[in-house]
């Protein structure tokens, strides 16, 4: 199971003098249960990309599958347009359930008077129960670190982390099997961005649930992903493990990006001859090496 983007392309205003192309013959496949970074300057193409991958945006060529179905693909054998909206509707419906796309900073998104009710309203447009509602409004708050005392209160009286785990848990909710998420660390504190990167990897962990992170910081992907995909002039450049991305230091400049600062030391190292046999992403690498260097 998996989403597959077959040589998508997408074209902003297209056939107008303000006509740019995003995305130029995309082709990518996200496996089942991947914790995913993809990263990029700005207008690389990233956000572009991954709003195709829950129907927002219809590529202008190309095909997005979603464990083995084309989102975008008219029902074959229908003639009735009012029967052919209503399949297409059901299909997007269904897309929108399992894949889960959480948007930059979108506490502003909180509308309901409690936490509860907040991330409530998603189950309760799929016609839930209440017992149902109720069970999935618990289990979200707890994949995200939420204890029942937040249940009643306002989500507009709460820290910025704290309300972007309401809005993370209202998308969780949903129970999507893919969770997209667009720079949930944006305008955190060092405390708060390491807190909900961390609980997204252990859900990630312990539900076995794909996450597909947006970020600008080198740091947190290097620490939290298992696979790195680097965006540039709308198409892929680097697709690897974070060790296998960052050890190409030249390219991603070449496309407005760095590697973490620990590993730029690293490689500092290894220009003044120290003995660095791989690329450094962590600090507690760093410490293991120096203290192997000391020693020698």
């Amino acid at each position: 199971m998996s989403i597959e983007i077959k040589d998508v392309t997408y074209i902003y205003d297209q056939g107008t003098p303000s006509e740019s192309t995003a995305l130029s013959h995309v082709n990518l496949t996200i496996q089942k249960g991947e914790f995913v970074g993809i990263i990029g300057h700005t207008g690389s193409g990233k956000s572009t990309l991954i709003q195709h991958l829950n129907g927002l945006i219809r590529p202008t060529g190309g095909q997005v599958i979603c464990d083995g179905e084309d989102i975008f693909a008219a029902p074959t054998g229908v003639k009735k347009k009012k029967e052919l909206r209503a399949l297409q509707a059901a299909k997007m419906k269904r897309v929108r359930q399992k894949v889960g796309l959480v948007f930059q900073y979108p506490e502003h998104q909180l509308f309901e008077m409690t936490v509860a009710g907040d991330i409530a309203f998603g189950p309760k447009n799929l016609g839930l129960g209440e017992e149902e509602i109720e069970r999935r409004v618990d289990q979200a708050m707890a994949m995200v670190g939420l204890s029942d005392e937040y249940k009643e209160k306002s989500p507009f009286e709460l820290s910025g982390g704290q309300k972007r785990r309401v809005a993370i848990a209202g998308v969780l909710a949903m129970q999507p099997e893919y969770l997209i998420l667009d720079e949930p660390t944006a305008g955190l504190d060092p405390r708060g961005r390491d807190e909900i990167l961390t609980q997204v990897q252990q859900l990630q962990k312990q539900q076995g649930i794909t996450v597909i992170l947006v970020s600008h910081s080198m740091e947190d992907v290097a620490k939290y992903v298992d696979r790195i995909i680097a965006m540039g002039e709308g198409r892929v450049q680097l697709d690897g493990t974070p060790r296998e991305v960052f050890a190409h230091a030249e390219r991603l400049k070449a496309i407005g990006l760095d590697i973490p600062q620990v590993t730029q030391l690293g490689n500092l190292l290894a220009e003044q001859g120290f003995s660095v046999p791989e690329t450094i992403l962590s600090l507690d690498e760093m410490q293991e090496k120096l203290l192997h260097i000391l020693k020698g």
